[in-house]
This record gives structure tokens, C-alpha cells and sequence, in this order.
């Protein structure tokens, strides 16, 4: 049976009924619960009782929450109650029904196209939590969660930092998880937005390439490569990534913060120029087409999700082998857009007469 289905200690919590467990960690616990009122399917987070006694793991508990509480963003997870239960919190949040970017990378690197979707919409959340002076400051892929129907949700501001607040921790001390921290989180240095700017370059390294670029058998030695900067370029790393998107990728990874880009909404409007020259048919479409490429989702899920003829003209990408001149792609992509237009505009055309187009242009 899948975690959902365990049996768990609570029965209700507030307005929620407990469906089952969604997974677990060395401090708190995740259920599957329903708003019975609205018919609303919900996360719920709890605290384990270690976690509870613990008050930096309190402090980070709350402090999520509060952060949460402040953003209205379409790729950041929506916290929708904070209840309490015989001296417990419990967070509700949005039920995200895809898998991490974790996990995904796990099977094999992601696409360049898809990355690209991908990394906008996390420089975008991003952009956003900046904007409210929050810095999240764990970035990772286990922190972003893709949709079944092509989002992208930035979660997980556990050990995010309100820059006009006091710290969460002591000045000097490093926070977050070793392979992604930025060089000022390694050094005890002052952080800004930039330094999640650094944490979303190493990921997108990680999620083209399959590897983390800073590696080493103590955390020790991960530090030291990371405040020297010392690992293998993108283009050997995974020589099919388009140049722009390298480039804006080494950019983001750069030591010294001045030299990165100044804010999370310059990477994004990089990333959208990218995106504009590679990517020609919807960006929800895409992530759905990877997500079913990838089975993560049924025809039928996908099917009730995109209209036909955009879903097959995006899922053609994923059936068309991958060049690095991306040429042949482009042309591709081109003709799928083309036939989602065309239905658009009331022009169905049936697969008889648009498959043969795709299958001469990817001979």
C-alpha cells in the first residue's frame, strides 16, 4: 500500500480528517488530510515530539509558517491554516501530487527545455519571497515539487531567514544542506537574495548533468570546493546543454556575489529569453508531457489535464532524439506550435495529417 495509506494517531485535526500518512523525518510528520466541509484535499505538517522539545527545530517550525503566511505565489506551496491541538501546531498546506525534483533527477537528468521551465518559475518564487525580505537559504531539489498538471512549487522554508529579523542561528554558523549551501553560508558570511541565486545554479547543474558539481567524503572538503569554486564545468559536465543556458548557470554559481546576477529577477528574464528562442509550445504542456514521458502520470491524468492537440504537440519532443545543435528540435518544436495554433484558431488537424510532418522532420 502506498505511505498514504498508513494508519496514523489522529483522527481529525481542526476542520481536517487525517486520511493517512504521507511521509516522515527525523523531526516531523506529513498526513493526507480533507477539509470535509469543502470537499479539499490538504498536507498536513507536524512536529514529532523531539522536534517539539527542541527549540531551534520550534523556532524553524514556526518560522516556516510565518513565511508561508506572507507569500501569495502561484510556485510557492499555499499554507492555508495553522491549527492547534493539545499544545501541538499543525501547518495545512497545499497538496502537491507530483513528484520532487529529487526524485526526477534520480531516474536521469532533466532536459534542457524543461530545466529551463523549471528554473524560471523557482527564480520567479524566489523573486517573490526577496521582495518580502525572505531569503530561503536550503534550496535543493527534495525542496521542489513538480505538479500533475505542469507547476512548479517551491516549499519547504524551514530554515528561511526574515533579513529583518533576528537570525535563526548563531552568525558563523552554517545552515542549510552542505552541497548546495552558497560560499557566504560556507564562510559565516553576511547573506542576501544572491545567495539563494548561488543555491538554484548548483541544482540546475545537478538536474542537467545528474551530479552534484561540489562532491567529497567529508563536509569538510564539499566546503572548501565550494568556497573555492572548484568543480567540473557545465559544458563537460553535460556537453548537450544549449550555450545560454550554461552560461546563465555559471553565472548563478559564481563565488563572489557581485558577480552572480543582482537579483533572482534578472536570472529570470535571462531564463525567459532562453526559453522564447527554445521552447515553442506551453510550459505547463511541457512539464505535463515529461511527467507522462517520465510516468509520472497516466494518458488518461494527462489527457483530462491538456487539450489534445496541445499535450501530443508538446510529447513529440520527448519522442524526437536530442542533438546538441538542437536544430532539428527547433524545428520540431516549431511545427508542434503550429498545430497547437492551428487549433486554437479552430483549424483541427487530424493526427493523419500532422504526423507525417513529424516523422520527416525527425528522420
Amino acid at each position: 500500500m502506498p505511505p498514504a495509506e498508513k494508519l496514523t494517531r489522529h483522527r481529525k485535526i481542526g476542520a481536517y480528517r487525517v486520511l493517512g500518512e504521507l511521509g516522515r523525518g527525523g523531526m516531523a510528520v506529513v498526513y493526507r488530510g480533507l477539509h470535509e466541509m469543502l470537499q479539499r484535499e490538504v498536507a498536513i505538517k507536524e512536529l514529532l515530539p523531539a522536534g517539539q522539545r527542541d527549540k531551534e527545530t520550534l523556532s524553524r517550525f514556526r518560522r516556516e509558517a510565518l513565511a508561508l503566511a506572507a507569500f501569495r505565489h502561484q510556485n510557492i506551496v499555499t499554507l492555508y491554516d495553522l491549527v492547534e491541538k493539545n499544545d501541538t501546531l499543525f501547518m495545512v498546506m497545499e497538496l502537491v501530487d507530483g513528484p520532487t525534483l529529487h526524485t526526477l533527477i534520480r531516474e536521469g537528468p532533466l532536459p534542457p527545455d524543461v530545466t529551463g521551465v523549471i528554473a524560471a518559475r523557482i527564480a520567479s518564487a524566489l523573486d517573490h519571497a526577496h521582495f518580502r525580505h525572505i531569503i530561503h537559504r536550503d534550496l535543493k531539489p527534495a525542496n521542489v515539487m513538480l505538479t500533475k498538471a505542469g507547476e512548479v512549487k517551491l516549499m519547504d522554508f524551514g530554515i528561511a531567514k526574515d533579513v529583518g529579523l533576528e537570525a535563526l542561528t548563531q552568525q558563523g554558523m552554517a545552515v542549510g544542506t552542505p552541497s548546495y549551501m552558497s560560499p557566504e553560508q560556507v564562510t559565516g558570511a553576511p547573506l542576501d537574495g544572491r545567495t539563494d541565486i548561488f543555491s538554484l545554479g548548483v541544482l540546475l547543474y545537478e538536474a542537467l548533468s545528474g551530479a552534484r558539481p561540489f562532491q567529497g567524503k567529508t563536509a569538510g572538503e564539499v566546503f572548501a570546493k565550494i568556497r573555492d569554486g572548484k568543480y567540473t564545468p557545465l559544458a563537460k559536465a553535460a556537453p548537450h546543454v544549449p550555450a545560454p543556458l550554461a552560461r546563465i548557470i555559471q553565472r548563478a554559481m559564481e563565488v563572489k556575489p557581485e558577480e552572480r546576477f543582482p537579483d533572482a529577477a534578472a536570472m529570470r528574464r535571462e531564463l525567459d529569453v532562453f526559453l522564447a528562442q527554445e521552447v515553442q509550445v506551453s510550459h505547463a504542456a511541457l512539464l505535463v508531457a515529461f511527467l507522462r514521458h517520465r510516468n509520472r502520470l497516466t494518458e488518461t491524468e494527462a489527457q483530462q489535464l491538456m487539450r489534445p492537440q496541445e499535450l501530443d504537440a508538446a510529447s513529440v519532443v520527448f519522442d524526437t532524439p536530442r542533438s546538441s545543435s538542437n536544430g532539428k528540435l527547433k524545428w520540431v518544436l516549431a511545427a508542434a506550435a503550429a498545430v497547437v495554433t492551428a487549433a486554437g484558431t479552430g483549424l483541427y488537424l487530424s493526427q493523419s495529417q500532422w504526423a507525417p510532418l513529424f516523422e520527416q522532420l525527425t528522420r
